[in-house]
């Protein structure tokens, strides 16, 4: 059964369409414009990207696969080529691919030209329930992840389910990590969940009802990086050989013990999350991956603060904070249990 939603959110007035059969162009082209640049992972170019420039006659720029587009390099060398072909303020730029090409694009967008029109087209499943829908951008420095970016709405998130069909068991898991995450914080039906199609809409409307109550992260959209403050860092001192997927579900799994071990989740409901299959790996680096830790973008006046989960599906206030400082000391019995456990 085809599954359809156009969520406009006030704060954002982004349409959302979650289909069967979307990339076919016709939805984009409508929705973009005369002038269109469309960018896409270098991964998808003969399968995707290049018969899809040409039905929507648009100039097609490609750029590295995952971390590697989320570069100063790929973000110069992106602009230089728009400018070379002559790109203004009347083109709308659309991303093509996963996460890491949804946030060099709109990253792009937000500051080509003061600002230029963007849609999204993720092709993954993290893509379409998480990185697509939000409006985050970004790139990442040598000193750590998503550390320069911009909160810029796409004009429309064209979310084609056909896609999910040929996806990789890898790239699912890592979509699935977010919805799991999602589950812990927000709504249990979606551990609960089987069908795909579903899952995505599920949890696609999970997001969006948090985004509206908060779409400049002051306070609820805290919770959505429940499993990211370990799960960034690990993606970080791992140079990125753990996927963003991988990461937060040994996050989410590290985060939700740390609940417990600071009494907040009880055993019985600890017990019940859903385990992962993720390890350490090889040359994990505790001294690296705390001082990634303490250039989290949640923290405060030097110290880390965490999401914190008090049963599955509801994360803490923390008096409209939604995360809190931990002391060093609840971290490292954390992160020994993590290393007995996961190494």
């Amino acid at each position: 059964m085809a599954l359809k939603i156009e969520i406009r959110p006030p704060s954002f007035q982004t349409a959302m369409h979650i289909e069967h059969g979307l990339l076919n162009g016709e939805l984009l082209k409508t929705l973009a414009g005369p002038r269109i640049a469309l960018v896409a992972d270098t991964a998808l170019s003969d399968l995707y990207a290049k018969p899809l420039a040409q039905r929507i006659g648009a100039d097609l720029f490609l750029i590295p696969s995952g971390e590697k587009a989320k570069t100063w390099d790929a973000l110069k060398r992106l602009t230089e080529q728009l400018i070379e072909k002559g790109h203004g303020r009347d083109t709308t730029l659309v991303a093509l691919g996963g996460g890491s090409a949804i946030d060099l694009v709109g990253f792009t967008a937000s500051i080509y030209l003061r600002g230029v029109s963007l849609v999204l087209l993720p092709t993954t499943l993290l893509g379409m329930v998480d990185a697509a829908i939000g409006a985050k951008t970004g790139i990442n420095l040598t000193s750590g992840k998503n550390l320069l970016g911009t909160v810029y709405p796409p004009k429309a998130v064209i979310a084609d389910l056909d896609l999910l069909q040929s996806l990789p068991k890898t790239e699912l898991f890592n979509g699935m990590a977010e919805i799991v995450k999602m589950g812990l914080i927000a709504d249990v039906s979606l551990l609960q969940m089987t069908d795909l199609d579903q899952l995505v809409l599920a949890a696609a409307k999970a997001k969006i009802v948090i985004l509206e109550k908060d779409p400049l992260d002051r306070g609820l959209r805290r919770i959505l990086n429940f499993g990211h403050t370990i799960g960034h860092a690990l993606e970080f001192v791992s140079l990125y050989r753990m996927s963003h997927g991988q990461a937060v579900s040994l996050g989410c799994v590290v985060e939700s013990y740390l609940s417990m071990h600071l009494g907040y989740l009880p055993e019985k409901e600890f017990v019940r999350i859903p385990p992962t299959p993720v390890r350490l790996p090889a040359d994990y680096d505790r001294k690296k991956l705390l001082q990634a830790m303490a250039r989290d973008k949640k923290n405060q006046t030097g110290e880390t603060r965490f999401v914190l989960i008090d049963r599955i599906g509801h994360a803490m206030s923390f008096d409209g904070e939604y995360c809190c400082s931990v002391a060093l000391q609840d971290i490292d019995d954390a992160l020994n249990w993590m290393e007995k456990k996961f190494s």
